[in-house]
């Protein structure tokens, strides 16, 4: 799977999500980037820079749950900069992210079990 193709599916759940989240229509969605050095973490957001990067070795072995798990948890990262900024000592698996992950339809898992052969 390639970038664009990512980013295409990004920008749907993007779409989705601002229909749950409005105020995240002033918002872009997140650029999509593959890591190729991952072999622990299949993804993480950059808040700041508005960046998700994907394990493509994660990609490979596990697509399914990396498109409907995986992305979707880091885009809910993302939402949670997005709406709620970071304060003090945020935890990022912390209550707001867990709120977006169930409106998003996800249970708050803040870890994967997917280990690379």
């Amino acid at each position: 799977m390639d970038t664009k193709t990512l980013q295409r599916i990004a920008n749907a759940y993007w779409e989705t999500y601002c229909e749950i989240f409005p105020a995240l229509v002033k918002f872009d969605c997140p650029t999509i980037k593959i890591n190729n050095r991952f072999t622990k973490c299949a993804g993480r957001n950059l808040t700041e820079d508005n960046l998700i990067e994907l394990g493509g070795k994660f990609i490979a072995q596990f697509p399914d749950n990396m498109l409907t798990v995986i992305l979707p948890h880091e885009i809910a990262h993302q939402i949670d900069y997005n709406l709620n900024g970071w304060y003090t000592r945020k935890p990022h698996h912390g209550r707001d992210w867990q709120i977006i992950m169930h409106k998003i339809g996800l249970p708050a898992d803040p870890y994967h079990s997917m280990e690379l052969k």
